[in-house]
């Protein structure tokens, strides 16, 4: 006997917008939670003080803590379906794990390649700190999970159940740009790029509804371009393996945005995207054809 579907208490419209306002205000709450165990004072809450990266780590934490409750009470309650059913399965993922770090690493170092080449940027320093790049690589994990969770897992999911794949992959993406736009150092440049990585994330989900190469893809993302090779990461400063002296046009370095905010960064981003669903649709069409061959 099948299993009978069970239909969401509420509208899709009603659930992306409660579920965006839960992710502010209930990770908002336990972000305060977070200020109490790394030992920040509340008053200091929204105010742009500086915080060590392990204070850094705590919050994000706490705020993911937040999230997931959110997360996990939508998909059971609200849409009625098991909560593992947002993509987290891990059976034959191994290889979506490598191919977002491959895309990654292809991305970033193409990109400091080419502006290393051509005198944009130079390396003034090393330094080499194992507890800052665990907590760095510790922090981004926490970051990837959060946000996939929410932009993919969530919203583009049910997306997907009452409308187009890619029309649902657009609407996902502007979304998951919009998110971002109160990060410091914001150009134009930078926010096309975030909508462009929101589009290269779901790329796969699409086709999968799989969770562990956006992740995979986004960790990687964030701990390459700061920690090891010390861009800025969405406008925000880390300390880094590679100290840099930028000294190029914003418009290929991206500037106090971070490589994220280049226009170079911008043909990767498509040329990636482009090349994850060419690769999917071709094997759609072969596995169609093996299946009326039969």
């Amino acid at each position: 006997m099948s299993q009978k579907t069970l239909t969401p208490l509420t509208p899709l419209w009603a659930r992306i917008i409660l579920v965006i306002l839960a992710f502010i205000f209930v990770g908002g709450a336990f972000q305060i939670i977070g200020y109490f165990f790394a030992g920040i004072p509340i008053e200091n809450l929204g105010v742009d003080v500086e915080m060590t990266l392990l204070q850094t780590v705590t919050i994000q934490f706490w705020s993911f803590i937040g999230v997931f409750l959110v997360i996990y009470s939508f998909r059971v309650i609200l849409d009625r379906k098991p909560f593992i059913t947002i993509g987290l399965s891990l059976k034959n993922r191994f290889l979506d794990f490598i191919g977002g770090f491959t895309i990654a690493f292809a991305i970033f170092g193409i990109g400091y390649l080419f502006l290393y080449s051509q005198d944009y940027i130079r390396i003034t320093d090393m330094f080499f700190n194992l507890k800052s790049l665990s907590l760095s690589f510790l922090l981004f994990f926490i970051v990837s999970v959060t946000e996939e969770f929410l932009v993919r897992g969530y919203i583009l999911n049910n997306l997907m159940d009452s409308m187009n794949k890619y029309i649902a992959l657009i609407l996902s993406s502007i979304l998951f740009a919009i998110l971002h736009v109160i990060n410091p150092n914001l150009s134009l440049i930078g926010i096309t790029n975030l909508f462009l990585a929101g589009l290269t994330l779901g790329a796969t989900y699409i086709y999968t509804r799989n969770l562990w190469f956006p992740i995979s893809l986004h960790l990687f993302w964030n701990f390459i371009q700061g920690p090891i090779l010390g861009f800025n990461v969405s406008g925000k400063k880390l300390d880094s393996f590679i100290v840099l002296n930028i000294n190029g046009s914003e418009i290929l370095t991206g500037g106090d945005f971070g490589f994220e905010g280049s226009i170079l960064c911008t043909i990767l981003e498509l040329i990636s995207f482009i090349g994850i669903l060419y690769y999917f649709r071709r094997k759609e069409t072969l596995q169609f054809k093996e299946t009326i061959s039969v």
